[in-house]
């Protein structure tokens, strides 16, 4: 496409072909460091807006084994990491959702329902180059509202010769200790068979085990007064002038069942902050991935070339997550003193906890306790529900098998015809996710057991009173424990659960770009053109929403959900097995089940490598199995199958989410090149059309958590269920401008100011709600729903820039420069609300849901600098460096901290301080390469709704990675060694004036291998 957002205008084509090439502050070091600098740098001064670029000098070449892992060194770019890798980015404090990933331009697929993608699923031995572009121009495709990350495959007609490359590696990981392979092949000529047909084939697997071992307080929670102290932690206005727990008797109500309700509303603001589950968590995950990517292309005519690409992406991922915890998720867990006296209109209090069992912080956060001592009946006699000391200690293991499959089918051609240059562009892209989830639990009593969080990170010490081995499966099956009052601790048999997924999104694209070259004074050239997609998402969840039984029967019957999940009830003899979903085991069977369904946790001791952990941590856990032969024998595992998704019951299954949206564009771009003032002044302007389509299927599903007929244990049934269909349209107008002011030939002053918009996750447009009634508790509370929002407005932003760049010698670069972008309209998750029509039928709800805000305004400072030391003497002058750092800041927000009614001044992914450096050193055989990224704390989550309605914080991060590789061209190959998180970082997610949630670490990966090429 011409002189497109990234393209070279054809005077300053000519030029960049006959000058030196300069050096980028931006570019990433790889193998032919100096070339690879050069073409990066040419990128970025000839683009028509705010760009910089990552650019391989040779096929296989790319400087890392994960795009993300590249893109963190680029300015103003901050990397989420799983497992190690890098997965998403955020491009100037904007969250990944918000920025455009595209490959050869096509949207990069997520089945998730996210709109961005998993850079992991790209493999990298193919990629030319990666453009990230900061600012917009109106024929790029919409929906970066951060940036746009463009990734560029090499084609066969660039190719010189034909040419072979081989690459073989082992890597190992310390935490899990075992070595797996990597490589890549890569078959390429530009002339087969004929003069002009041109292919090219890449295959690349991977095989590989991560694993993270994580310390937790999670769930933070206020349910009981732990520190009796008369100061509030949270005021409830109504509530403001009961200004001491034992006030509260003196609130009113109808009758008695409505002022128990307002008296613990109003003891609720002396009620303390605490981790309702603590827990020692450990992730394990084999993830193979093979990708294929094959390109045929042909010069029909000197200038006519058209191309046709497949790229297949498989990967299967196997991970393990081990939880060893305490519940301590109800005020009975706990040692409490009698309730306070009723009130005469009949309220009741609820227990405080009792004196000298707990310590609380000045934060009213709880530090350390002791649990509770006895067992608790919560249920009833006739219906028993055994809390308290019982089932209080627990193991669970939950597997997840991810298949998951990306294929992208494109084609086109670029047609010169003079001054007229065309360009076309067909693509069909798809993604699907199918996911078997099996969960298997196992729980225990103990008397008087506890958790001490009082050290530097608040991380959750386990106290016991006795001999508890945590890698003993016995623990879980010795029925004997007591009580404090010599009552047995009664146990609960062992939770089975099935959580099948099957998630699909499908985008068909037409594209069209034509440049029309003239010569009217300063305008140079007119592009134009235009793009249709078309995006569905398909996701099929539990199901069970079709009503199979005829209109005024009942009890209703619904369809089978999918989702399975098994109580187990231990008793002396058996009769029946089965009653609903409750399974009957005698203890014989029980501690059997135990004995041959439980494991070890295997590799490299437990938080091995994270230095701040407790002395007292464990370093080995019993670990739950699921093996089908063991737990066939007990329950009934037939549903346990993936096939039944989506057909079921003789019908086919109605799927949780239904998405089709349709986005139709149009743009006029006008590029000028002029002198003001004898500088010369490069630019271009226009609009962009939009106009998009979303159509959502959704249901509102209405369960009931209830005793089972037999009053053994609980079930949800389904107890009403709708489908509907809604629809929503938008238009929208984008302008943009960029101008570059060569104020000296190596000073360049650019300025952009564009508006721009990315649209909502899918999954939040659709009009689902799910709502709960549990019956099972004790005091009964308001029944939020979840549901989806589809009057959901995109967000939408104004954004301004102005960068000046300093190119003394074609060896250095030096940067600076200022944005600022107004968010018009942004989405808030979990915010709950009170009287929404979500079906337009005039039904209301309170449901919890993703809304609109309105009015954040961020800006930063970016600088870079970056030189060769060619000025060195020898063999000293192939040393290099370069540096970046970003400073950027929220001023203004608009967002509370849901929990506390307290304004909140950060914005979602966005850390203050963002920095790199790199020094590299590139001559004769050796290459080498060592880079520090850097990104300070950020706020993840708005409002975690399994917190409390919390923000979450994470603790700023710094990853040390190097790599070297020695050259033997003469003998065609080379060896390479590289480490990533040399200086093994750990990573801390918080609650701001509370308590760490979470620390986990990911593990420090080495690399070992060698390259042929032919």
């Amino acid at each position: 496409m011409g002189q497109g957002a990234g393209a070279t205008p054809p005077e300053q084509a000519a030029a960049a072909a006959e000058a030196p090439a300069s050096a980028s502050d931006q570019d990433v070091v790889v193998v032919g460091t100096r070339a690879s600098l050069q073409s990066a740098i040419n990128r970025k001064r000839n683009a028509g807006t705010v760009v910089d670029s990552i650019v391989a000098d040779d096929i296989a070449s790319f400087p890392d084994k994960n795009v993300g892992d590249s893109l963190a060194r680029v300015t103003g770019v901050q990397l989420s990491r799983d497992f190690g890798e890098g997965t998403k980015v955020s491009i100037r404090g904007v969250e990944p959702d918000l920025n455009r990933v595209e490959i050869n331009g096509v949207s990069q697929t997520s089945a998730t329902g996210e709109r961005s993608g998993d850079f992991r699923e790209l493999a990298t031995e193919l990629v030319k180059s990666i453009d990230v572009y900061k600012g917009y121009a109106v024929d790029l495709t919409e929906g970066g509202l951060g940036g746009t990350v463009s990734v560029e495959t090499r084609k066969p007609l660039e190719l010189k010769k034909a040419l072979g490359t081989l690459v073989f590696s082992e890597q190992h990981l310390d935490t899990t200790r075992d070595w797996r392979p990597r490589a890549t092949v890569v078959l390429g000529t530009p002339k087969f068979l004929i003069d002009g047909l041109g292919v090219l084939l890449n295959v690349t697997y991977d095989d590989k085990t991560t694993r993270q071992d994580y310390i937790s307080n999670t769930q933070f929670n206020r349910f009981a007064d732990f520190d009796r102290s008369d100061s509030k932690t949270v005021v409830n206005p109504t509530y403001a002038n009961f200004n001491t727990y034992a006030s509260c008797a003196g609130v009113t109500g109808n009758n008695a069942a409505n002022a128990t309700a307002n008296r613990l509303a109003c003891e609720t603001q002396f009620f303390d902050w605490i981790p309702t589950s603590v827990r020692y968590r450990n992730l394990v995950r084999r993830d193979k991935r093979l990708s294929g990517d094959f390109t045929v292309q042909y010069e029909f005519a000197h200038n006519f070339r058209a191309f046709a690409e497949a790229q297949i992406n498989n990967r299967n991922q196997n991970l393990s997550d081990t939880n060893y915890s305490i519940d301590t998720s109800r005020f009975e867990r706990f040692q409490t003193s009698p309730a306070l006296a009723a009130a005469a209109n009949g309220a009741t209090s609820r227990p405080q906890i009792l004196p000298g069992t707990a310590t609380v912080d000045g934060n009213h956060v709880v530090t350390s306790w002791t649990n509770a001592l006895n067992t608790v009946n919560i249920g009833s006699a006739a219906a028993p529900n055994y809390n308290g000391a019982s089932n209080i200690l627990g193991v669970q293991r939950r597997d997840f098998d991810y298949d998951q499959k990306s294929k992208y089918f494109l084609g086109g051609f670029d047609w010169d015809l003079d001054r007229v240059q065309v360009k076309f562009l067909a693509s069909h892209a798809t993604a699907r996710t199918i996911n078997n989830t099996n969960l298997v639990s196992y729980s225990t009593g103990v008397s008087g057991i506890g958790v001490d969080r009082r050290n530097d990170l608040g991380l959750p010490v386990f106290v016991y009173p006795g001999s508890i081995d945590p890698a003993d499966p016995g623990i879980y099956s010795n029925l004997t424990r007591r009580g404090a009052d010599g009552q047995l601790l009664v146990p609960s048999g062992p939770t089975v659960q099935y959580r099948p997924s099957d998630l699909n999104n499908t985008e068909n694209q037409l594209k069209l770009d034509v440049d029309w070259e003239m010569d009217y004074g300063p305008l140079k050239s007119i592009e134009y053109g235009g793009q249709y997609r078309e995006q569905k998402f398909l996701n099929y969840l539990n199901g069970g929403s079709r009503l199979l039984s005829a209109p005024g029967v009942t009890p209703l019957v619904y369809q089978t959900d999918n989702n399975q999940s098994f109580t187990t009830v231990i008793q002396p003899t058996v009769t029946n097995r089965r009653v609903g979903n409750t399974f009957y085991l005698t203890p014989a069977e029980y501690q059997s089940l135990i004995a041959s369904n439980t494991g070890i946790s295997g590799g490299a001791p437990l938080f091995t490598g994270l230095s701040v952990v407790p002395a007292n941590a464990p370093s080995r856990i019993a670990v739950p199995n699921f093996d089908e032969s063991v737990l066939g024998q007990y329950y009934d595992l037939s549903r346990f199958n993936q096939d039944l998704i989506r057909f079921s019951d003789g019908l086919p299954q109605i799927p949780n989410v239904r998405i089709n949206e349709t986005v139709a564009a149009a743009y006029l771009k006008f590029n000028l090149d002029t002198e003001v003032l004898g500088m010369r002044l490069t630019g271009n302007g226009g609009v962009r059309y939009l106009h998009t389509t979303d159509e959502g299927t959704g249901t509102n599903i209405s369960r009931v958590t209830r005793r089972n007929a037999a009053n053994t244990g609980n079930e949800t049934v389904v107890l009403a269920a709708q489908q509907l269909s809604l629809k929503n349209s938008y238009t929208d107008w984008l302008p943009a401008f960029n101008l570059a002011l060569e104020i000296t030939p190596d000073l360049v002053l650019r300025g952009n100011w564009a508006k721009n918009l990315a649209r909502p996750r899918p999954t939040d447009l659709v009009p689902n709600i799910n709502c709960v009634d549990d019956q099972t508790l004790a005091v009964a509370g308001e029944q939020v729903c979840t549901a989806g929002n589809p009057d959901l407005v995109p967000y939408r932003a104004d954004q301004w820039e102005a960068n000046l760049s300093w190119y003394p010698n074609k060896d250095t670069l030096v940067s600076l420069g200022y944005y600022k972008k107004y968010e018009s309209s942004f989405v808030v998750n979990n915010v709950t609300r009170s009287n929404v029509d979500l079906f337009r039928d005039g039904n209301l709800f309170t449901v919890r849901q993703a809304i609109n805000g309105f009015g954040a305004l961020l800006d930063g400072v970016e600088a870079s600098a970056q030189t060769a030391f060619t000025w060195l003497p020898k063999p000293f002058d192939g040393l290099g460096a370069s540096g970046n750092v970003t400073w950027a800041r929220a001023i203004r927000t608009n967002l509370t901290n849901a929990a506390t009614g307290a304004p909140l001044d950060e914005y979602p992914g966005l850390s203050k301080w963002t920095y790199n450096a790199s020094i590299f050193y590139d001559k004769g055989f050796l290459n080498a390469r060592l880079s520090y990224n850097y990104r300070s704390d950020w706020l993840v989550t708005i409002a975690d709704s399994t917190n409390g309605n919390l923000p979450i914080y994470r603790q700023g991060e710094g990853y040390l990675d190097g790599k070297i590789t020695f050259r033997f061209p003469e003998w065609h190959y080379s060896l390479f060694m590289e480490m990533q998180n040399i200086g093994k970082e750990y990573s801390r997610s918080y609650v701001k004036g509370l308590a760490t949630s979470e620390v986990y670490y990911p593990g420090q990966r080495f690399f070992a291998g060698v390259q042929f090429k032919f």
